[in-house]
């Protein structure tokens, strides 16, 4: 059976997936709640100390600065949709911090060849995109979601001793780590860093970065082994 150990890991990296995929997709009144919701800031710090990602400060900041708007969560949500707008969307005359693989992987244009590639890999990992899915997959928080998709088959299988297969999803991690999102993460965050004009986005994007450095290790263990 899987050790408490990596169980303990494995929890952590789901939530804090879970958590940077809903904050980089478009906010709507459920993410709202998700800020809002009692025990999220701790948990999402007890995540970083399991996976000690040294982002304690930078969670601590993120919940301050949400907790602004305990008097007026409606413009929590308004100030988020706005922002986001302008640093993923339609900011004149460029978007500052395009929110996709294909702008930053040696193709610096939308609907590049980053778009099958993403999309294979989810096919073959047994997912389909929704009807409903009204971005690029090769969008933040799409990879961002396959990632959470990968960890949690993983931790299913090992549960259950069949190591062999627990192996496959978890070569599946390393290789979709190092072939799409460590790939384009930095440049990214960076944009996201330089153009936030709030607070909430640029912290996000160092919560990204030092979770990546985690994640990173994570596949040098994986190489060492080979």
């Amino acid at each position: 059976m899987a050790g408490t150990i990596f169980i303990e890991e494995a929890i952590a990296r789901m939530l804090t997936y879970r958590f940077l995929e809903q904050a980089f997709s478009y906010p709507e009144t459920a993410f709202k709640d998700i800020l809002l919701k009692d025990g999220m800031w701790d948990e999402l710090r007890a995540a970083d100390d399991v996976l000690r990602a040294g982002a304690g400060q930078t969670i601590a900041e993120m919940q301050k600065f949400v907790s602004q708007y305990n008097d007026d969560t409606q413009k929590l949500l308004t100030d988020l949709q706005i922002e986001y707008t302008h640093l993923f969307i339609n900011a004149v005359p460029n978007v500052p911090a395009p929110p996709y693989e294909s702008v930053y992987f040696g193709e610096g244009l939308l609907m590049g060849p980053s778009v099958s590639r993403v999309l294979h890999l989810y096919r073959e990992a047994g997912l389909t995109i929704s009807e409903s899915y009204d971005a690029l997959p090769d969008h933040i928080g799409a990879e961002l979601e396959f990632m959470f998709y990968l960890v949690q088959q993983e931790t299913r299988v090992r549960q259950t001793d069949e190591r062999e297969t627990a192996d496959i999803w978890q070569e599946k991690q390393s290789h979709f780590l190092s072939e799409h999102l460590l790939q384009w993460s930095s440049p990214f965050t960076a944009k996201v860093i330089q153009n936030a004009r709030m607070p909430f986005y640029r912290l996000l994007a160092e919560l990204l970065g030092a979770f990546f450095n985690t994640e990173q290790k994570l596949i040098d263990v994986e190489e060492s082994k080979v």
